[in-house]
Formats: structure tokens, sequence, C-alpha cells
């Protein structure tokens, strides 16, 4: 998935029924699940604008897998404005996370600014990568520093409401509004087929993947009204597709705020 603006463990079975809410809720009929095999990714800090260093750690034979979810690991980052880039590798220098940055999306104003970012990799002293939001809080005179770094448990993503268009809490929202890939060709192909609601979904990253009688998808994306969304869909093995659920995230809880 390629765009124009760079971010990022977890979710059991999906399973839920029902049509479209006013811009946050969908569901459909259950499908089973069946557990997939185990592997370990891991990167330096990179973004569009700060060529990455060479990996500390090397790929393992297999994704990691939680709840029967299999996270994907090769998603593209976006392409951030160079301020946005060196911001968060400069705040997480001497951390000891090694994340690589895939978009930033989100921003709430305060006596700073407040920049949520999603990344993928290993925090301090973990082994096992996956998905996080780390929010940097940027000072009136440049200063930044780190606020939160919180895993995303794909299997139990924090959801809320939605507060308004551009608006969760005093979070906006953050992206170019061009359209968004999804690096895989069939989670892409299936993502299309359900992506006609009242509510467009742009994705910025495929999280999991899940095998059953067909194939679960999860991705983080943002919505027309200015949201940001998981969105989990079904394609079965005749290449039909599904919406399960397009929930919005609940961005205050992410921000270690």
């Amino acid at each position: 998935m390629k765009k124009m603006n760079i971010f990022t463990v977890g979710l059991v079975g999906v399973a839920m029924s029902g049509l479209v809410l006013t811009g946050c809720t969908k569901t459909t009929p259950p499908v089973t699940q069946e557990p997939a095999a185990q592997q370990t990714v891991t990167s330096e800090v990179a973004t569009s604008e700060t060529a990455p260093a060479e990996p500390e750690t090397a790929v393992t034979e297999n994704p990691p897998v939680v709840g029967g979810w299999e996270l994907y690991a090769d998603n593209s980052a976006a392409m951030m404005a160079e301020d946005d880039s060196v911001r968060i590798a400069v705040a997480l220098r001497g951390e000891g996370t090694n994340f690589y940055v895939l978009d930033l999306v989100a921003t709430q104003v305060v006596s700073g600014v407040n920049y949520m970012y999603l990344v993928y990799g290993t925090d301090a002293g973990a082994t096992t990568p996956g998905f996080y939001f780390v929010t940097i809080y940027e000072e009136t005179n440049g200063d930044a520093s780190v606020l939160g770094i919180k895993p995303i448990d794909i299997t139990a993503i924090e959801t809320a409401e939605p507060l308004g268009k551009g608006a969760t809490g005093a979070w906006a929202v953050q992206g170019t509004g061009k359209a968004g890939m999804l690096p895989d060709e069939n989670a892409m192909a299936s993502f299309d087929a359900i992506n006609t609601g009242d509510v467009i979904y742009n994705p910025v990253a495929l999280l999991g993947t899940q095998v059953v009688s067909g194939k679960n998808y999860k991705a983080i994306c943002r919505g027309s009204d200015e949201n940001l969304y998981v969105v989990t869909w079904y394609a079965d093995l005749q290449g039909n597709s599904s919406l399960t659920s397009a929930e919005c995230v609940n961005i205050g809880a992410y921000s270690g705020l």
C-alpha cells in the first residue's frame, strides 16, 4: 500500500452480524477460524525520508500468529513529510525500540502538538514483532518526546463511536485523501468489492489474515468521514466478499494520555 502520508498485534476469529450503523459499525455472520503458523520480523525505525538501517534480527520462518490471525509484516510505508519522519526518529532514539514507521495517522493540538504514528516492529525488550501506535509530543520550541507506545492487539482493538467529522475527541485523523493500496492483491480485490457503503475506507495497513473456509482480512483505514477505522472482511473460495465489521478506532485509548 502506497500513499502520501507514513504509519502500526492481535484478533480472534471474525464473527459478527448485521448492517451499517451511522458510519461506524457493520457486521455479517460468523466464520469459524483455524490457526495458522508462527514468525518474527524486526527492523530499525525507518521512514520514507530516513533510510532504514540494517535490521537487528533476521526474518524467521513464519509470521507471528495471535488468536488464529497471522500478522501481515510486509506493509509499505507511506510518504510522510520530512518533519513528520524526523520527529519520530529523533523521539525514539535511545528508547530501545526497533520500529518500521508506516504512517502518521492523527494529530492533537494542545500546548504544542501530539502526533500519533502507526508502526510495526518490536518495543524495548520484546522479541516478537507487532503493530503499535506511538504518540509523540512536540513542544512549541520543536523539542519532541514519547508520550506512549501502545501495542495493538488485533483480536481486541479498542473502538468507539465517531465524535464528528474529522475528530475523535480532540484528535484529527491525518491523510492526503489519496486512495491507499493494500500490499496483497487478493486482499485488495476483495476489499474493493466490499468498499461500497456510505463511508468509503482508504487503507493504511493490512493488519492480518485468518484462514477459515476462505480467508478473513483486517486493516486500519481512514474513512471518508475522517475517522480512523478497523475494517474486517471475508472472502470465500468462490471469490465472493462480504464486510464483517467496520468500527472506529478509539484513538484516545492508544495515546498514552
